[in-house]
């Protein structure tokens, strides 16, 4: 068994970074392995060797923790949690769903600024478990990883492309449908009302802003637009059939999904989010964002990033500053920026992966993570996850025959980041 267990999530957002980890932790002369989150096959057949330290990528409460700790024959008693997601709303915040609770807040959690840490610590995380580190995804934005990202030239080859036009980005945040469970309303915030809000903004401005995509690819073909789907939005709701008909009708149309988000930051001239964190990102790399405001949004459900940033909220405007218009400053704050990401002398991959040498190194990190540890452990788990949620059942025993995700679309949904590991690593090891 590997000294270190990294899980993760969704490749989009997490793979890259866990890759970054890997790389580093090798180098120090420890053994990794990168497990996914959705593969079930362990749940049933546990792994018989203990890890000295497992690295995971969220979790909230004692069922998330099971996922993670009925995968092991032996009890594991090292947690470091990578939480994340950070910059929430105070909605979601005050909802208190977004802090962990049970056995979940024996684990030690990176904090991306020294405000949430605080925060943490005002919900009763102990100090001595919380490091802050600065968020690992802002690693690829600084200039040690130049030599990581495909060219222009390249990805407009991979993608059908003209590199000679001018590419407008639009980083999507739509994660919900119309038809939505009410069951999953719910649990975004335990408030029906709250999901039931956000599900009519997020569909409302999804529509409007794809009336705008579509009046933008008549008046500018010269253009080229590619709509990055966010990766829940690809990976659960499928490809809307919306954007499928305008990929059809217009030829400077693209969706794309492949590769992390920085990777299709750097080419693009002009860059649009609505809510999307990944505008820290654009920030570090010294472009302009242009933040939608489609559909007027509450401050308490809106990204505490963004809640004070200069938004665009006409066709207008957003035809403007995607082909003329340049902004005089950057639209969100620097006040803003600092008080949710801290850049010290270290990259944040390596104030992490210092931290987990120490929780290693040291008993004191010890912790029980075990709510029911009785035999019949798993049995339980298989029966609360069948209740809660039957519709994925199929895809849960999918899983566990073919030891793959559940969400995947592929025969291996992280083969496309192999060689993004290659240069991961020789880039760590230069």
């Amino acid at each position: 068994m590997s000294d270190i267990v990294i899980f993760y999530e969704l490749p989009e957002r997490e793979l890259n970074n866990a890759n970054l980890l890997k790389a580093e932790f090798e180098r120090r002369g420890y053994s990794v392995e990168i497990k996914d989150y959705y593969n079930y096959r362990e749940i049933i057949s546990p792994i018989k060797e203990k890890p000295k330290l497992v690295i995971a990528q969220t979790g909230y409460d004692n069922t998330d923790l099971e996922r993670f700790t009925l995968r092991f024959k032996d009890k594991i008693d090292k947690m470091l949690n990578l939480r994340y997601e950070q910059v929430i709303s105070k909605r979601i915040l005050n909802s208190s769903l977004h802090y962990p609770t049970g056995y979940m807040r024996n684990m030690c959690y990176v904090c991306w600024s020294e405000h949430i840490k605080e925060a943490m610590i005002e919900e009763g995380i102990p100090e001595e478990q919380l490091i802050v580190t600065g968020d690992i995804k802002t690693d690829f934005s600084n200039e040690k990883f130049d030599s990581f990202y495909k060219t222009k030239e390249e990805l407009a080859v991979e993608f059908g492309l003209d590199y000679n036009k001018d590419w407008v980005l639009f980083i999507s945040s739509f994660t919900f449908k119309e038809n939505e469970e009410e069951e999953h309303l719910k649990r975004l915030n335990n408030n029906l009302e709250d999901g039931k809000y956000l599900q009519k903004w997020d569909c409302e401005s999804k529509d409007v802003l794809l009336d705008w995509v579509e009046r933008f690819l008549k008046n500018n073909p010269d253009k080229e637009f590619i709509y990055r789907p966010h990766p829940a939005e690809h990976n659960y709701n499928g490809v809307d059939t919306r954007i499928f008909d305008l990929e059809e009708r217009y030829p400077n149309f693209h969706c794309i999904g492949a590769y992390a988000i920085q990777e299709w930051i750097r080419p693009c001239e002009y860059l649009n989010t609505i809510s999307s964190t990944s505008t820290i990102d654009v920030y570090l790399q010294n472009k302009q964002c242009n933040i939608l405001r489609p559909v007027p949004l509450d401050r308490e459900f809106c990204n505490p990033l963004l809640i004070h940033a200069d938004c665009i909220t006409s066709y207008e405007d957003f035809e403007y500053y995607n082909t003329v218009g340049v902004n005089g400053k950057f639209p969100v704050p620097q006040e803003d920026i600092d008080k949710y990401y801290y850049f010290g002398e270290k990259l944040a991959y390596e104030n992490i992966c210092d931290f987990a040498e120490k929780m290693i190194k040291e008993d004191k990190y010890k912790a029980d993570f075990y709510p029911d540890d009785s035999k019949f452990s798993r049995l339980k788990f298989a029966i609360k996850k069948s209740l809660s949620m039957p519709k994925i059942i199929p895809r849960i025993l999918k899983s566990i025959i073919t030891n793959k995700s559940t969400i995947s679309k592929t025969d291996s949904i992280d083969s496309k980041y192999a060689e993004n590991a290659k240069k991961i690593f020789k880039i760590i090891n230069e």
